[in-house]
């Protein structure tokens, strides 16, 4: 498996012309903090953002903003061994490899914690069916494009990715160790420490770890377990806590002029519900970085009278209060629910001669599959993972071993963090940017459907054998 994934990834990134992903505008944040820098800063605006990908980046200082994410930690590692392989040039395929071989890692893991499936052969074949849905779907370009760009993204992917394969490995073993529940934790506290709106999956992640206390009865594992719930709660509590005030006024400037107002059927019923001035009637529709409106986002009579007075809370509860509306913008967010990657940004380095923004197709079946055939329409959603519970809900009943109990518990977790990825994205942003903010309700999604896959296979083959003795 191991050998497998990384020929692919060579195969698709690293062999030139070298695939990465453009800039949106985010990676400045991200630079600045991990020692890195633009290599040609006069560049035009054309060739520094959208168009092209990047496949050299500069040193820099270290400068300390207001980007909070453990994300930045591995990028200024790969940064560090680029120093050390070329101190003049950072070679944007050194991150690549870098998530890469947690990638190997994750996939190995949890190949090798295939359920057993009672003879060999049955055995090798819920492994082979489980091996092939990860490189299918985990292995599409669109997945691995991010490998080679500084969003956040990958980050996230590679932790949900280690956090399920150690919380299998931990329930298939016989006797759990201490280093994979470390490994749990640290994966765990990565996924919702990536981003600030994936804070609060550290809070069900906890509950998941707590669950885990049953799986050795001596003293010495229940205080390791205990100390990871405690990790999880204040990594987690961190996380919300030191979010910039300004990251808080632009996310919350979305969620009321770009969420709630946006196609509001009654703006000023809405305004007055919220308490807002009539005055700012003029911005329901507009984005916190649109230009030449008509009150600008950035005044501070606006932040006093509404981005101070509001929070998302007062969102949330409106939400509540009207779920028509809320299923609106879950309509809404179904439309770009299934989007991978964001199809406006280039994969390609301006030297290998590719028209701007153009992107790559190899590998790209499931990406392309999911985009052109997968329904728009919310309720679909809300069925399937509603199928999805109850399934999960009938193998925990019928089964009482602990240990089998826990991977179900792991698959009704990350089908959670799913919802929590697209519900929380529109609470606290609004319709801005859905297709990125929805990355991880793509990464549950698919594990879930892998799940399935190799549930149907693991059940047929058992089936098979039980009719061959009959």
């Amino acid at each position: 498996m191991g050998i497998t994934a990384s020929l692919l990834i060579i195969g698709l990134l690293m062999i030139p012309p070298v695939i990465g992903m453009a800039d949106s505008g985010d990676f400045g944040r991200v630079l600045g903090v991990t020692g890195l820098a633009v290599l040609d800063p006069h560049q035009s605006y054309e060739q520094l953002y959208f168009n092209y990908a990047h496949q050299k980046y500069g040193y820099g200082g270290y400068q300390l903003g207001g980007y909070v994410s453990t994300h930045v930690i591995l990028v200024a590692i790969a940064g560090w061994i680029g120093r050390i392989v070329n101190s003049e040039v950072f070679d944007i395929r050194i991150l690549g490899l870098t998530y890469s071989v947690f990638f190997v890692w994750a996939l190995t893991l949890l190949v090798r914690n295939a359920p057993e499936a009672g003879n060999k052969r049955n055995t090798l074949i819920v492994t082979l069916a489980l091996s092939l849905s990860l490189l299918f779907v985990f292995g599409d370009i669109g997945y691995l494009a991010y490998f080679q760009s500084f969003f956040g993204e990958p980050f996230a992917l590679i932790a949900t990715l280690l956090m399920v394969a150690s919380a299998i490995a931990l329930a298939s073993s016989p006797r759990p160790t201490g280093k994979l529940l470390a490994l749990f934790i640290v994966a765990a506290l990565a996924v919702a420490t990536s981003k600030i709106q994936n804070a609060p999956l550290g809070f069900v992640f906890a509950l998941l770890t707590w669950r885990m206390s049953g799986l050795r009865v001596d003293i010495k594992w229940r205080k390791q377990v205990w100390a990871g719930v405690a990790i999880l709660l204040f990594g987690s509590a961190l996380m919300i806590l030191v979010a910039p005030d300004r990251l808080k006024n632009t996310n919350l400037y979305q969620s009321i002029f770009y969420g709630v107002l946006k196609d509001s059927p009654n703006v000023a019923r809405d305004m007055k519900e919220l308490g807002i001035p009539e005055k700012y009637a003029v911005l329901a529709g507009t984005n916190y970085f649109q230009k030449d409106t008509a009150i600008p986002q950035k005044d501070p009579i606006l932040r006093q009278e509404v981005l101070e007075q509001l929070s998302h809370k007062d969102i949330a509860m409106y939400y509540l209060r009207h779920p028509s509306r809320f299923m609106q913008k879950l309509d809404r967010a179904a439309e770009n629910a299934m989007y991978i990657r964001p199809y406006y940004l280039g994969n390609y380095d301006q030297s290998a001669d590719k028209r701007p923004k153009e992107i790559s197709y190899s590998f790209s079946a499931w990406s392309q599959w999911k985009d052109k055939q997968m329904p728009n329409s919310a309720g679909v959603y809300i069925g399937l993972i509603f199928a999805y519970y109850v399934a999960l809900g009938v193998l925990w009943w019928r089964n009482r071993s602990r240990r089998l109990r826990l991977v179900a518990e792991t698959l009704a977790v990350i089908a959670l963090a799913g919802v929590f990825s697209c519900v929380v994205p529109l609470i606290g942003d609004g319709e801005a940017d859905l297709g990125k903010h929805l990355f991880m309700f793509n990464v549950c999604f698919d594990m879930m459907v892998i799940s399935v896959i190799t549930g149907a296979v693991y059940g047929l083959v058992r089936l098979v054998e039980r009719r061959n003795r009959t």
